[in-house]
């Protein structure tokens, strides 16, 4: 049996209270925002340029929006957007949820939707859901795709979605970074939402994401060895540096980021990672290695 979730939220770190910032720091806060400010309006006049070219064809999210995922220039958003959506369409598909047909997907944590572009563009039949805790992104993405429903949810469940909702739920790079709490937490929601039989397909860090990061030298105490005895690995920032983070980004000028709590980076070994999934009411269909993004694995998912 899983934990209930007022057991888990309990177990969960508390809220920091955010510090109050030097003048020097909201200073360089207000200046920061408002240079992002400008950059958006450039982007977005180079963005229109390149729309009346027909050279883009697609809806592009504000620069500030589009930086805060791995993509820093539009080629990467579209390009990587795709790369990281075929595998997972690939998979629902392959496991019996048909696209073409009107199904209910839901894009958790869609960020600045690089997945939700090309679910929205490829398969319209689908009826698009998706989430995210950052408002800013969400006002983005309702205009851009005013078909979808999408709205912000907060960091901690539930969802604002009856049981039983959807056919397939997806996730890039999210329980890669939630505390091992946070994730069982968002487990027990995403089972709640979906269909009996429903199929998810959720990222996560094991051994291909190691490796990467041993390359660029980091983590190296952390070896596949390692993290099978320890059988998960968080590397989270502390409350204070936490805190102090949330606090600059209050101070640029878009609003709170939405998370109430340290995040990291989460690493699995695969055992445990079969093993929290089957726990919270998965049945593991399977694992595809480093496909996403080219280090994240993807967990294929059954609701039971």
């Amino acid at each position: 049996m899983t934990k209930g979730i007022e057991e888990l939220q309990s177990a969960a770190v508390s809220e920091p209270k955010l510090p109050t910032l030097s003048t020097a720091d909201r200073a360089a806060g207000a200046a920061k925002g408002l240079a992002k400010r400008v950059i958006d309006v450039y982007f977005s006049a180079k963005c229109s340029l390149l729309r009346g070219l027909g050279i883009i064809d697609f809806p592009l999210p504000p620069n500030h929006i589009l930086r805060r995922t791995s993509s820093h220039t539009i080629r990467h958003y579209y390009e990587s957007g795709l790369t990281s959506f075929m595998p997972i369409a690939t998979s629902a598909i392959a496991h019996g949820v048909d696209l073409d047909q009107p199904v209910n997907v839901l894009d958790f944590a869609c960020g600045a939707g690089r997945q939700l572009l090309h679910l929205i563009r490829l398969f319209p039949n689908a009826h698009a859901y998706a989430c995210d805790i950052r408002a800013d992104a969400i006002a983005y993405l309702q205009g851009a795709y005013p078909k979808a429903k999408v709205y912000a949810n907060k960091f901690d469940p539930p969802l604002n979605f009856p049981d039983a909702t959807f056919d397939l739920i997806y996730s890039v790079s999210v329980f890669s970074h939630l505390s091992a709490q946070d994730a069982r937490l968002w487990l027990d929601e995403l089972r709640r939402v979906a269909k009996p039989g429903a199929v998810l397909c959720l990222t996560f860090n094991s051994y291909t994401s190691l490796a990467r990061y041993h390359e660029l030298g980091k983590l190296l105490d952390l070896t596949p060895a390692k993290l099978d005895e320890m059988r998960y690995f968080f590397d989270a920032e502390d409350e204070a540096g936490y805190a102090l983070r949330m606090a600059r980004e209050v101070a640029l000028g878009f609003g709170h980021p939405g998370m109430l709590r340290p995040t990291g980076d989460m690493y699995y070994s695969r055992a445990q990672a079969r093993s929290v999934f089957e726990e919270s009411g998965f049945r593991v269909e399977n694992v595809l290695p480093g496909v996403i993004d080219r280090f994240q694995d993807l967990a294929v998912l059954r609701r039971l």
